[in-house]
């Protein structure tokens, strides 16, 4: 179902969530957001949880990072300041977490996971093509821009066969080269130059031309349950400031 949406209605959700969401403070609202977010992907679209997974993995070390951040290193909390001069005994890590840069902690880790899970839910339950032709229909973007991308998106895997048969071909030759080596990377940036010239050259010689008229293979359409989609995830979002901020 996530997968039938119309793309640009759902990245104008997204960004509209993310805006109400950076208003709040709310580790319960952010949270919330999150679980929805994977329930959705788990049970509305065609994506394995190793996949969400994988792509999750990062965000939650981000989140950990800015945790322990804020854990430590956070002033002015929104808590109650406790007075901690009695258990100066106790471990600093055991003090930080009954101070109040506990939930200023929690508030920067959660909201990092809230936008990440609406980033990851836009990402895995869109398609490439689709979105674009989307912005071409909804948005009105020009072809030129719109083919522009599509052929530079679909250049990508290309890219990454040619930089390790690139990698190949340099220790083949007995040529070391580190990780971060920029000798591979040229070689496959002047390949990659050749090949969007070759694209160019092809689209001219087809008459593709962004102004005039033209048919097209995909026409997205704003369908009703697009609009009440957006509709419950924004109001949802709405809902959750209102009630848990009592």
């Amino acid at each position: 179902m996530l997968e039938r949406w119309n793309p640009t209605v759902k990245a104008f959700t997204v960004l509209v969530c993310v805006i109400l969401l950076s208003f709040e403070y709310l580790v319960s609202l952010n949270l919330l957001v999150l679980a929805v977010c994977l329930l959705l992907l788990v049970f509305c679209s065609r994506v394995s949880l190793k996949k969400i997974g994988v792509i999750l993995l990062p965000a939650c070390v981000a989140a950990f990072g800015l945790f322990v951040m804020g854990l430590y290193y956070a002033r002015g909390g929104s808590t109650q300041i406790v007075d901690m001069s009695s258990l100066s005994a106790m471990p600093y890590s055991v003090r930080a977490a009954m101070s109040q840069n506990l939930y200023t902690a929690l508030q920067l880790a959660t909201r990092l996971l809230a936008y990440a899970g609406l980033g990851i839910l836009f990402a895995l339950s869109t398609e490439g093509d689709f979105f674009i032709a989307s912005l071409l229909h909804q948005c009105h973007l020009p072809p030129k821009f719109a083919y522009g991308i599509l052929a530079a998106f679909h250049l990508m895997p290309g890219m990454a066969r040619e930089y390790a048969q690139v990698r190949t071909a340099f220790a083949v030759r007995g040529l070391k080269m580190g990780p971060l080596s920029m000798k591979p990377v040229f070689t496959m940036l002047v390949n990659s130059v050749r090949w969007s010239e070759s694209i160019a050259m092809a689209m001219e010689s087809k008459g593709f031309c962004g102004e005039a008229p033209r048919t097209y293979y995909t026409v997205p359409r704003v369908h009703w349950y697009d609009l009440a989609i957006a509709a419950l995830m924004v109001g949802g979002v709405v809902l959750g400031m209102l009630f848990l901020n009592l």
